[in-house]
């Protein structure tokens, strides 16, 4: 801690006397308004820049100790949350792995990599569930000896479709799971967290930051995430227990399944009302499976960035309130995001759906009706 503000201090001071320096040559008006823009910006930089650095030296990677301690993560059948239990496992955790489906390869899998991972069921949209796996780790900890120092919400889903699609189920899948999931099993695992001043680490998404055309439903579920997660954290400051956001790009895991991904979507083109199909269309619907398949198709490879992420923010003994997990091109449309005007990100979002989809079926017999008449 004494070393991070050092930094802070000794980049903020270099910024000042280069800015207390350049504003002699400018003239004396309003000089209270000028100091107060220039030295709260200086603040920012310097504690971005500090923050840029820290996480990249060494002496910042101080561990937190192992003996004695789980981890309990959700989700853990497969993808970030099955890999991430093997390598808290391998670091000297205790792992308690959540899984929907605990006899499954998933699971047995994850019982061949280790005898020291627990399998435990849970279902995260299940109070009963989540309330027995509750039962149950707190019960093992007693017996062996252990503190929870970790929970990791993983567990999540993704449904695409258009918000006008299929029905409302949509919507409430995925805020069971990714949003009600995450709340339910924190509020159950709390006061476990509480004897060692451990932590809270929830998967939220970029995509709970930028919403994106054809993804509301998950862009909403994620936002929730982010949005409980920051107010978890300044909940439990009292408490000493820390909660810390990850939030990946889209990354190749059986959430950007492409067939299970468009059998969703056909199950929800089907339920959805017969005047709502005739206005998009079917050829507008079979453009919108090319965009899915594009959006879908971009998911980045290497999932092992964001596990990475995931024990840094379980192990680190200092660490961020939020992590984003993205490529350098990314990184730039992110940063494009955060100061463009909203409407020049309307239009862009909306033209780079609308060159796969084509106009909906109403909207071009409306032009054409238009131009038949003039």
């Amino acid at each position: 801690m004494i070393a991070s503000l050092f930094l802070f201090w000794s980049i903020f001071g270099l910024l000042f006397a280069g800015a207390f320096i350049s504003l002699q040559e400018f003239p004396k008006t309003n000089i209270l308004y000028t100091n107060f823009l220039v030295y709260s910006s200086l603040v920012y930089v310097a504690w971005n820049i500090s923050n840029w650095i820290w996480r990249r030296i060494p002496f910042s990677k101080e561990k937190v100790v192992t003996e004695g301690r789980a981890v309990f993560v959700t989700g853990c059948d497969t993808g970030f949350g099955h890999e991430l239990a093997k390598k808290l496992d391998a670091f000297g955790f205790t792992v308690y792995a959540g899984c929907l489906f605990p006899t499954g390869n998933g699971a047995k899998a994850l019982k061949e990599f280790s005898d020291g991972i627990r399998i435990v069921r849970v279902d995260v949209t299940s109070d009963v569930d989540v309330s027995e796996s509750r039962k149950f780790v707190e019960a093992d900890l007693k017996r062996s000896g252990l503190d929870l120092w970790a929970i990791v919400n993983n567990a999540g889903i993704l449904a695409s479709t258009e918000i006008e699609m299929g029905s409302m189920e949509t919507f409430k899948s995925q805020i069971e799971v990714n949003t009600l999931g995450v709340i339910r099993v924190t509020k159950a695992y709390l006061p476990l967290l509480r004897k060692i001043k451990g932590r809270v680490v929830n998967v939220a998404s970029l995509a709970g930051r930028f919403s994106i055309p054809g993804m509301v439903g998950y862009c909403v579920s994620k936002c929730g995430v982010i949005s409980f997660s920051e107010g978890l954290r300044r909940e439990m400051k009292k408490w000493d227990i820390d909660v810390i956001t990850i939030e990946p790009h889209l990354f190749n895991t059986n959430l950007v399944n492409n067939e299970a991904n468009h059998r969703i979507l056909n199950k929800a083109w089907e339920e959805t009302p017969d005047d709502i199909k005739e206005a998009y269309g079917d050829k507008y619907f079979s453009g919108y499976q090319v965009f899915l398949n594009k959006v879908l198709g971009s998911a980045r490879p290497r999932i092992q960035h964001v596990v990475e992420t995931m024990f840094t923010a379980v192990t680190d003994q200092f660490v961020g309130p939020s992590y984003q997990v993205l490529g350098d091109v990314e990184s730039l449309r992110v940063w494009m995001w955060s100061f463009w005007p909203t409407r020049a990100l309307d239009f862009l979002s909306y033209y780079a759906a609308i060159i796969q989809t084509g106009q909906p079926a109403a909207k071009l017999k409306s032009i054409y009706d238009k131009k038949k008449r003039l």
